[in-house]
This record gives C-alpha cells, sequence and structure tokens, in this order.
C-alpha cells in the first residue's frame, strides 16, 4: 500500500542511533531529570531558604512550590508540542538541548534572587518549565529505543531504576546542602544540567524527520470531539469553586490554581476539537476524543484526584522537624531518604502480589494501611522517627502503584502514553494542592499537627467509598487475568 498523506514525519537518511547511546541518554536522562528537580535535591534547600531567610509561613511555602512546580501538570502538552513541531527537523535533541540548558542557567539565577521572591519565584517556573521539556524528551528517546529494539520492558525498568535511586540520593545530598549556602545547591545543580546539555550536543546525533505531509481533506472533514453536558457541568462547577476561593480571603491561590487548572482542560478540549492538518496534533486529537469519551478512565482520574488532594503533611512535618524536635537539615534529608529506600523495596513486594490479588483487595489494602501509616506521626519523636519513615514509605508505596496500576487499567487501548500521563498531571496537581490545604488548616485555622494527620488518615479512609462506583471489569481483575463483562 502506498504512503498516504497522514503519514507521520518520516526519519531523513543519517547514522543509526545506537542501542548503548539510547540506554546512556535515557539513563543520564532519567538521573538527571529527576535527581536536580526542585522538589527532589532541591526540596529542602528552597525550603529552608523560604523558611529561614525570607521567614515564610508553611502556608507561603506550599503555596510557592504550587506555583514554582506547575508546568509538571503541562507535560503531556509539551510532549504533544514536541512530537508535533521538531525544530529544524529534530524533536528531541534541541528541545532536550534548550530544556537542560534553560534550568541550569535558571538554577544559577536563583542564586542571585534569594532575596527577591518575585524573581525568586520566576526563576524557579522558567526551571521548572525547562525540566518538563528535557523529561519529556528523554521520555520520547524512551519510546524511540523501546520500539527500535523492541525492548520497551527493559528500557522502562532502566528509567524506573535510575529515578527511584534519584529519589533516594537526592534529599539525602539536599539535606547536608541545606545547612550550607543556597549557591552550593543552585551551582551543583546547574553543572549537573548544564553536563547534561553538553553530552547531549556532542554525543547524540539524533535522525532528522521530513516535513510531515498534512492530513487529507477526507480525513479532516470527518466531525471532531464535542464534549458532553457532563464536562461542560464539570468546567462550571471548578470554575465556581475557584471564583469562591478568590473572593474569600486566604483561600485566592487556591482559586487562581484551579483557574490554572481550567486552562489546562481548555487547552485539552481545543486540541480535541480544532481541525488540524498536522499529522502528529491529528492522531493526538483522536487519542485525546477517545480518553475524553472513557467513562472508566473518568472515574479512575477522579479516584486519584480524591487520594492526593487529602490535606498532606509534607511542609507541616518539615516544620514540626526543625521548631519543634529541633532535627538537623542533614537529619530531615537522611529520613526522607529511607522513606525512598522503604518505597523501592515494597515495589517489588506490589510487583510479587498484584497477580495473586485483584485491583480492589489491594487498592482497599493500600489506602487503609496508608491511613494506619499516618496515624503513626502521633507518636513521632527523634526516638521513632526512623521507624515511621521506613514503615510510611513502604505503605506509600504500596498506595501509589495500586493507583497506577487502577491508571494504567484505565486508560483506553490506543492512547496508553498521552491518557496515562494525564492521570499522572491530576496526580501531580493533586499531590502539591493536599499539601496547600495541610499547611492551610495549620497556618489559617489553627490545627494542631496531630488533628491535621487525623484529618488526613480519616479523610484517606472516607475515599474507600468511593471504591465501589469504579468499574468492576477493572476492579475485579487479578494482574494477567482476562474477565469479561
Amino acid at each position: 500500500m502506498s504512503r498516504t498523506a497522514t503519514q507521520e514525519s518520516a526519519p531523513l537518511s543519517s547514522p543509526e542511533v545506537t542501542l548503548r547511546t539510547y540506554l546512556i541518554l535515557v539513563g543520564i536522562g532519567a538521573f538527571v531529570t529527576t535527581f536536580t528537580q526542585q522538589r527532589v535535591l532541591g526540596n529542602y534547600p528552597t525550603l529552608f531558604l523560604l523558611k529561614d531567610h525570607l521567614h515564610f509561613s508553611k502556608e507561603q511555602v506550599s503555596e510557592f512550590f504550587l506555583w514554582a512546580t506547575f508546568a509538571w501538570n503541562l507535560k503531556p502538552l509539551a510532549g504533544v508540542l514536541t512530537d508535533a513541531f521538531p525544530v529544524f527537523g529534530y524533536r528531541r535533541r534541541l528541545y532536550m538541548l534548550f530544556g537542560a540548558v534553560v534550568a541550569g542557567l535558571s538554577w544559577l539565577a536563583l542564586t542571585a534572587s534569594t532575596n527577591d521572591y518575585s524573581l525568586f519565584l520566576t526563576f524557579s517556573i522558567l526551571l521548572n518549565i525547562g525540566m518538563v521539556f528535557t523529561s519529556t524528551s528523554v521520555g520520547g528517546l524512551q519510546v524511540e529505543a523501546g520500539h527500535t529494539y523492541s525492548i520497551p520492558g527493559r528500557i522502562t525498568a532502566l528509567r524506573q531504576i535510575v529515578a527511584s535511586i534519584s529519589y533516594i540520593a537526592g534529599p539525602l545530598l539536599g539535606g547536608w546542602l541545606a545547612a550550607k549556602a543556597f549557591g552550593w545547591t543552585s551551582g551543583f545543580s546547574a553543572a549537573v544540567l548544564l553536563g547534561l546539555a553538553v553530552y547531549v550536543f556532542t554525543s547524540y546525533q539524533e535522525h532528522k524527520v521530513a516535513p510531515p505531509q498534512p492530513v487529507s481533506d477526507e480525513l479532516l472533514a470527518r466531525p471532531v470531539y464535542q464534549p458532553p453536558v457532563t464536562i461542560k457541568l464539570g468546567i462550571l462547577a471548578i470554575g465556581a469553586a475557584a471564583t469562591w476561593c478568590v473572593m474569600n480571603a486566604g483561600f485566592a491561590n487556591i482559586g487562581y490554581s484551579l483557574y490554572a487548572l481550567l486552562v489546562m482542560v481548555f487547552l485539552v478540549l481545543a486540541l480535541a476539537m480544532t481541525k488540524v492538518r498536522n499529522p502528529v496534533l491529528h492522531k493526538a486529537q483522536g487519542q485525546l476524543s477517545q480518553i475524553l469519551q472513557s467513562r472508566t478512565l473518568w472515574l479512575a482520574a477522579f479516584m486519584l484526584f480524591l487520594v492526593y488532594t487529602v490535606p498532606g503533611l509534607a511542609t507541616a512535618l518539615t516544620y514540626r522537624q526543625s521548631d519543634e524536635l529541633k532535627f538537623s537539615e542533614s537529619f530531615i534529608g537522611q529520613l526522607s531518604s529511607i522513606e525512598g529506600g522503604a518505597s523501592l523495596v515494597f515495589a517489588f513486594i506490589y510487583a510479587a502480589i498484584c497477580s495473586k490479588f485483584n485491583l480492589r483487595t489491594l487498592l482497599m489494602g493500600a489506602i487503609l494501611g496508608n491511613a494506619a501509616a499516618t496515624l503513626l506521626f502521633l507518636y513521632y519523636s527523634q526516638d521513632t522517627a526512623i521507624l515511621v519513615h521506613g514503615i510510611t514509605g513502604a505503605m506509600t508505596s504500596m498506595s501509589e502503584l495500586a493507583l497506577m496500576d487502577l491508571a494504567v487499567r484505565s486508560t483506553p487501548r490506543g492512547c496508553e502514553a498521552l491518557g496515562f500521563s494525564l492521570m499522572m498531571s491530576i496526580r501531580n496537581f493533586g499531590i502539591s494542592l493536599s499539601d496547600v490545604l495541610g499547611s492551610k488548616l495549620m497556618d489559617q485555622f489553627h490545627f494542631s499537627f496531630d488533628r491535621l494527620v487525623w484529618v488526613n488518615a480519616g479523610t484517606t479512609v472516607l475515599i474507600l467509598l468511593f471504591i465501589p462506583l469504579l468499574p468492576k471489569i477493572v476492579m475485579l481483575k487479578k494482574e494477567g487475568e482476562h474477565i469479561h463483562e
């Protein structure tokens, strides 16, 4: 059959990228884009700078991270952008270079703006935008390597292992750096990112792609997606909630974040509803239409949002560790690394048991275990901290993996990457909003830390009431098992 006008861009003649190059790029890229994140290596240095130097409250710190890292919620759109619009014929190389250089220079700029919060926030936003483009490019390389050399499982495992190592090493080093001048953190992070840029520039020779052939008139004439009443009502509900928050003192940042979420929703809907001739955008449009019509995916997405937006302890716990328990920055980082290590170990345990129990059992057990582990913070002290973080890391891992399992099973076939990345955007937004809600309860409503622990555990348990509403075809299936409706 002849090539049609709907074919995506084809590579021009150029040296083939070797498997070794792919493995190195994905491995190094995954490490750098995880390790140097402002919420990994930079988490404690940034938090303690805001807390001790700028004298920020818990709520102000959590709101800073909400806006600084908001770009990660737009990662699916970055993926579509990099695929649809090659720069000088390159889909990965120049975007990866651009992102690494922007992120590296932004880290350096943070050093010079520690006394000016507006500048500090601006450069933090730019830093995370650069990181998103670099991380998206690494994901593209991962998929290309999997397809080219038929190693999707191995290349995915490589990225996951490297990312897990980053989540252990990042807080460990970050806690140590938090006790030093902020320039140590920004300089080290910039050096790592700019080192990645140099390696990509000198060692990665990407295939150029030919200019894409526009979509045929026949395909362009097909009806585009039209949102149903339920989606329109959901948009109105989010808009009403955002307006209420903005009009009530103390909730403005939550309102603005919901407005920003609406902008992302409108961008997704615009992509799904607008007739386009670009073949990559046309393909993404078809996938989005399928995703937006999937009741199963919507229910799973709502479940993820409920779980991840319960009032969180992250910033509140760090303040308690530092101000009340007098933990050193280094010890706080070590505790976070212990949590990451326990999470990695229990990921292997989940892999071993997920074929023995259906998803409903796994999800209910994980959520109950997570709530029970949260209650251990009622007995949190110098003597119990290591044990509490170890157990918390284990239970968090089990609930996280069960929820990711739900996300994977709920994503329609044929649009796995885009559907899953949209689910992860919901997760990322929920985590940031959760921290803001928890900090707000302590700062504005004067909740004690123990009371916040009870609220977190209690609202987590209440989410179990939503599980029976999830589709049985998804929930009653074991790993590898097929169930017919």
